[in-house]
């Protein structure tokens, strides 16, 4: 049992204002060489980082629900809880009686309770080139990894096309330092390419200090960003606004996208595109009032 849980598989999920402790746990895991999950269903333990708050109750526990057991999540306030966390996480996952109830106990459906009944099929519409095609409904957020903590899409795609963009979100008061948003936007954008090495290597610059590049690291990082961009691995757009964060010709505290910014910008886009692009202008997504965004 000791030798299966030594480097459990961790999903991240930042809640809103969660950001310090999100990166704290992203540090404690790199330190530790704890691989991080993609998905609750290749997940043994649970980080969210940050405060619950009650809208997003039912969200926290559809994911939780998704992970297999043995399972244990951990619950960091800030970034002086994470480690306390992790370890007691790592315990839950060896307590095999608690582990055994809780495989007993656990509910079969965690999705009936949250997913709306009334979902509604697939429309028709005219494409871009006058022919009528299929319009689906598709929700991205609040709670993903390496996502925006409480964000929410609600996308209307035609084909793989966003043609309509709502955006939920609540209040956000964590501000985080130029350089440290414009790194953590880099490793972002790298972790969910799955490009783990350079996103562990980004999260490395991010962590040393918020002022300039401390050593070679960083220009070794934006040269493989370019590489990327080069074998459309990338695309050009997040490329650009990632080098301009990171040469500061962006002001994060005057230049900030509200929902309708954030909304123009996803349309048009394919989706295999959104997320990149969530993730690479997250330092500028402005605070709104909880539950006042539209797109």
């Amino acid at each position: 049992m000791r030798a299966a849980t030594s480097r459990p598989r961790v999903l991240v999920v930042e809640l809103p204002g969660g950001a310090r402790a999100r990166m704290a746990a992203e540090r404690e895991l790199d330190r530790r060489g704890w691989p991080t999950g993609t998905a609750p269903g290749s997940t043994d333990v649970l980080v969210l980082a940050g405060h619950v708050p009650d809208e997003l109750t039912p969200a926290v526990d559809l994911i939780w629900d998704q992970l297999p057991g043995p399972r244990a999540r951990a619950r960091p306030l800030g970034p002086d809880d994470v480690v306390a966390q992790l370890e007691a996480a790592q315990a839950s996952l060896r307590d095999d009686p608690q582990q055994r109830i809780d495989a007993r106990e656990r509910d079969r459906e965690p999705a009936g309770s949250w997913v709306e009944d009334d979902l509604p099929l697939a429309e028709g519409d005219d494409d871009r080139d006058g022919l009528e095609m299929d319009v689906l409904v598709h929700p991205l957020g609040p709670l993903l990894d390496h996502w925006p903590g409480g964000l929410e899409l609600r996308t209307r795609l035609h084909g793989d096309v966003v043609a309509h963009v709502e955006v939920h979100r609540p209040a956000s008061p964590a501000h985080l330092p130029a350089a440290v948003a414009a790194w953590d936007a880099v490793a972002r954008v790298l972790a969910l390419v799955g490009d783990d090495v350079w996103a562990r290597r980004a999260r490395a610059v991010r962590d040393q200090r918020p002022g300039p590049e401390p050593d070679g690291g960083g220009r070794r990082v934006r040269a493989h960003l370019t590489r990327l961009a080069r074998h459309h691995v990338l695309p050009h757009s997040v490329t650009d606004v990632l080098g301009r964060l990171l040469d500061e010709r962006i002001d994060v505290s005057t230049h900030r996208l509200d929902d309708a910014a954030l909304a123009s910008l996803l349309e048009g886009r394919d989706l295999g595109d959104v997320r990149l692009l969530v993730a690479a202008h997250a330092p500028l997504l402005a605070t709104t009032a909880a539950g006042a965004g539209r797109g």
